[in-house]
This record gives structure tokens, sequence and C-alpha cells, in this order.
């Protein structure tokens, strides 16, 4: 029986019965946020589970809103807001309600951490030389590692804490990506390995469940968006010369859509994919890394069927050995540039520019450009523009974000192999989360 309830049908101005969940911030609707995603769940994680989107449009294109919330019979939930931009998600926020007093949670344009160096947390914890992904849902911030073998991380006083998660598939990891499958506003999870069918696994509460593949073969690459604003995430798979759009129905089934898009002999070696709202019309594009051959590009229809249209101009033709892209507001504008880790060379940086992305790695970053593994982008620090920290094997730069728009070194990071920031003490600031040899370490400020 659920006992917890959100009791509004949609979202409202006003509304004022039990306690008020009131959804602000300075983001503005629809350049920084055009759809929110709502999850309230009992404390209790045997207890009752509500979450649902809403497009910021029509009479819901600002903010703020509120909607009700009934305690039913439980005496506290965990409450967190989604917000989504060209079908993607560009912040996630959260907190504990007791009932007692109404409830506000922001989505601001300035997302600040703490001042001070990073320090270690703890002690390592899960596999090493993982894959990592960040899940929100029922239970809080979880961190996902999935190498030789998977655990899910948290934060208990002060330390990482390893929960148990489903085998992973015959093979290496090659990707791990956390998203909505089901439309409940936890970020359930897709994991592919280089000998198996991508794994599907649902989350409810802090578990994971194994729960189908997608499709029959081995992939190189993943990524999800709602690439024809229905409110759900599709997912698109590459690999070799062939790309795969798998349209979602709401419940987290997935049918291809071969019509949609194509390789069409634009690419012939997949090894990475990013989709990303890069023109502002809502639509998300897509951009594919090869393996030694150019980044190639792909316009979400404007007209938001979900279908794509070839877009030689997006990217510069550059010839790269692509192994991971991250497409993430690097320059604090809303629109997402884009990281692309290069094999035995510097990364780049491509800066959005009206839709076209354009080399600015030269300029943006500290030189001589970083070799990296992988990279994540995110407010680390006590000012409003965008840091990041890059994961390397000898050991990668934090980066702090500078009122010019440019990336300054600002110290070290442990060896590694993957980095996320994830706010994984549910503390309303975020952590960065380094996946090493030995396992994952936790850094702080």
């Amino acid at each position: 029986m659920r006992s917890c309830l959100l009791v509004a049908a949609a979202l409202c101005a006003g509304c004022s019965d039990q306690i008020t969940l009131e959804i602000a911030g300075d983001r503005p609707v629809p350049q920084g946020l055009d759809a929110i995603c709502v999850g309230v769940a009992d404390t209790t994680l045997t207890g009752g589970h509500f979450g649902r989107a809403y497009r910021l449009e029509g009479a819901l294109a600002h903010l703020p809103q509120t909607l009700r919330l009934d305690a039913g019979s439980a005496s506290g939930a965990y409450v967190w807001v989604r917000g989504d931009r060209g079908g993607l998600t560009a912040l996630t926020t959260g907190a504990v309600t007791d009932f007692g007093s109404d409830l506000t949670l922001t989505l601001d344009r300035c997302a600040k951490g703490q001042a001070g160096a990073p320090a270690m947390q703890g002690a390592v914890a899960g596999p090493g030389a993982a894959h990592l992904a960040v899940s929100h849902g029922a239970g809080g911030t979880l961190v996902l590692a999935i190498g030789a073998t998977a655990s899910a991380l948290e934060a208990s006083n002060g330390q990482l804490v390893e929960l148990d998660l489903p085998a992973p598939r015959a093979g290496a990891v090659v990707a791990v990506v956390a998203a909505d499958l089901d439309g409940d506003c936890d970020d359930d999870v897709i994991v592919a390995t280089a000998g198996a069918a991508p794994a599907l696994w649902r989350r409810d509460g802090l578990t994971f469940t194994e729960v189908g593949s997608l499709g029959g073969s081995p992939i190189a690459a993943v990524a999800a968006a709602d690439v024809d604003r229905d409110g759900d995430l599709d997912l698109v798979t590459g690999g070799g010369g062939t790309l795969t759009l798998w349209r979602n129905d709401g419940g987290g089934t997935f049918a291809t859509d071969g019509a949609a898009l194509s390789g069409g002999g634009r690419v012939t070696a997949v090894s990475a994919l990013a989709l990303g709202d890069l023109d502002g019309d809502g639509n998300p594009e897509l951009v594919v890394g090869q393996a030694a051959a150019p980044l190639v590009a792909w316009l979400g229809e404007p007209g938001g069927t979900g279908s794509f249209l070839p877009a030689d101009a997006a990217v510069p033709p550059v010839p790269l050995d692509v192994t991971r892209l991250v497409l993430a507001d690097a320059d604090g504008d809303f629109d997402p540039d884009l990281a692309v880790i290069v094999k035995g060379a510097p990364m780049r940086l491509y800066v959005d520019r009206d839709g076209r992305l354009e080399d600015q790695s030269f300029v943006r970053l500290p030189q001589p450009a970083p070799l990296a593994a992988a990279i994540a982008i995110g407010g680390w620090d006590d000012g409003c523009e965008p840091d990041a920290i890059v994961a390397s094997a000898a050991g990668g730069p934090s980066l702090r974000g500078t009122a010019t728009s440019t990336f300054a070194s600002e110290g070290s990071a442990p060896p590694g192999t993957d980095v996320v920031l994830a706010d994984i003490d549910d503390d309303g600031d975020l952590d960065a989360l380094i996946a090493g040899a030995a396992g994952v370490v936790w850094l702080a400020r």
C-alpha cells in the first residue's frame, strides 16, 4: 500500500494542503530547463514511491511551481527533483522531509560547492578499474562502480558503503549509463559489456534487479535522452558502422526505429556516443566518436519526432581515436559543450556556438592539455563557474572554472580510470569519486 503520495494531479501555483513542495530556482525556462521529474519516496524503503515528469511549457513554463504532498502513513520521505534540458538531465536536488513544514527545492543557475582543498574521505571501496555512473532515487544518491564485479556505493558516517549489484555480463565493461528507463524519476542503468548484449537493471530503492537485455548482440557505446519529447528516455546504441535508436514505451520496454536513425555509411568504427541539445530547440542532437576516424553528428529533427538528420557542419571532421564523449555545460551558458577523451593523446574541448562545436582546447584548457581517461564537469568549488576533474592513469588535474570561462589547474587527483561528480552524502554539495586500480576514492571539500 502506498504510504507516501503526491496528491496533486498536476503542477499548480499556490496549492496549500498538507505540506507544499515548492520547486524554485533562477534557471531560465526553457533555455536552462524545459522539464522536471518529481520523485517522492517513503524513507522506509518498503513504503511507497511516486514519480512523475512534467514539461515546463504552456501554463507551466516558469519557476517556481508547487505541489501538495500527503504523508499518508509515512513518518518521513525523501523528495527529489530532476531538472532536464533538451531531453537530458541538467541537475538533480533532493531533501528529506518529516512532513512537519513546507519544503523548497531549488534548481539554480549557480551550482556552488564548498571552499578549500579536496580531501579523501574514508577508505577505498568497490571494484578496481571500474566504470562509474550516478543514480538518484529513493534512498538518495548512489554511485555505481562496475568492473569485474559490481557495487553500488553510498555514504555513511564518512565512509563509502558497498551495496550488492547484479553480476556484470561476460566480457569487459565498455559503457555504463544511468537513466530513468521506467518513468518513476529514479535512475536505472544500462550496462554494456564486450561479450554480451547490454543488460538493463531497474532500481527500486537501494536495490537493482536485472530485468532484460537491449537487443541480442554486444555494442560499443550507448547514450540516453528523450529524443521525441514524450517524457520518457530513449536510447541510442552503436558499434562498428551501425547506429540504432531504441524508443521507450514509457515503461522501460524498447523497440528499434530503423527509419529514424541509421549509420548510413557515415560511420565505420563507433566507439563513443553523446546526446544533447546543441542548437537550443529542445531536441537532442547525436555526436558519434570513432576509433581513428572523424567525429560525426546528427541533428535532432526540429519537429520533435525523434528522427535524426545528418549534420556535417556541427563538428570538425578531424580524425581522432575517441574513447569517450561527455556533453556538459563547461562555460555556464546552459548549452552543452563536448569533452572528447582521445586514446594516447591530449583531450579536446569543443564549445557549443549556436549548434556548432568549435575546438577551443587551447584557449579553455591548461596547456599542455591533459591526457585523460575520463572527465566530470560540475560546480565543485564555492564559485558559480563550472569546474572539472580529470581521471588519468598518472593522476589527473582538478580544474577550477574561472570568470573568463576557462579552466585553471587547481591540484591533482589520484590515478584513475573513471570519475564522476555526485552528492554522495546528500549534503547539497558535489563530491568527486574516482575509480582507481584498488577501488573507488571519495574526495570532498
